[in-house]
Formats: C-alpha cells, structure tokens, sequence
C-alpha cells in the first residue's frame, strides 16, 4: 500500500466537510502499486472483513459501500462477491458504485488511530 486517505464520495454536494456532510459517505481511499498486490487482493479483504449482506439503508453517512474506478474492478467485485456470498452484487446491502468525486476529510481525521493511539 502506498497511501491512505479518509474522505467523503458518493454524493452530489460540493465540498462536503464532517459538520456538513450532505449526502456523501464517509469513505477511505486506498491508493496502492499494483506491481505488489493486486486489486483482486484488497478488494477480497474489504468483502471479507464486513457483513455484506447487512442492509445499510439507515444512514447514507455510514453505509457500506464500495466504488470502483474501471469495468475490470466492478467484474472482480462480482465475481467475488458470487465466490463469497453465493449472490449478486445488487442483493447485497452494501453498494457498489463507481467513484465519483473523492473530497479528502479534514487533517484530524487522516491516520485517526496512530494520533490518538485508541481504536473504538
């Protein structure tokens, strides 16, 4: 992995922040070298590390959601997800999307944990 940003996508509003996040989701964005792991790999780490199958209808905020940046990524989430969870992407309660606008959240929430040495 190269880098990781926490931020918000997925919805229409301009310049989304924590205080006003209109309809955006809280997202983070991996950006990663694929001559050292592929994106077939973290893609089946994000599927195996929550309940897909969760509907996350309550809060667009916190949903599950997943976005994709070409075809080929939106193919491998399929086939995973039939691999995984014996159904198609469109049954699952997590979305699955292409990426649209990536809004980087403000610098106190980047690297959360190492700055506050606490999880939950």
């Amino acid at each position: 992995m190269i880098e990781t940003q926490v931020g918000y996508t997925g919805g229409k509003k301009l310049n989304p922040t924590y205080q006003s996040i209109g309809d955006h989701t809280e997202a983070l964005m991996v950006t990663f070298d694929p001559s050292k792991t592929s994106y077939a790999t973290l893609a089946g780490i994000f599927w195996s590390s929550h309940n897909a199958k969760t509907d996350s209808s309550y809060s667009c905020q916190y949903k599950n959601a997943l976005w994709y940046l070409n075809e080929e990524q939106k193919q491998i989430n399929a086939k995973l997800c039939k691999k995984l969870f014996q159904t198609e992407l469109e049954d699952l309660g997590t979305t699955v999307d292409p990426l649209g606008p990536f809004y980087r959240a403000e610098e106190y929430h980047q690297k959360y944990f190492e700055k506050n040495g606490t999880r939950w």
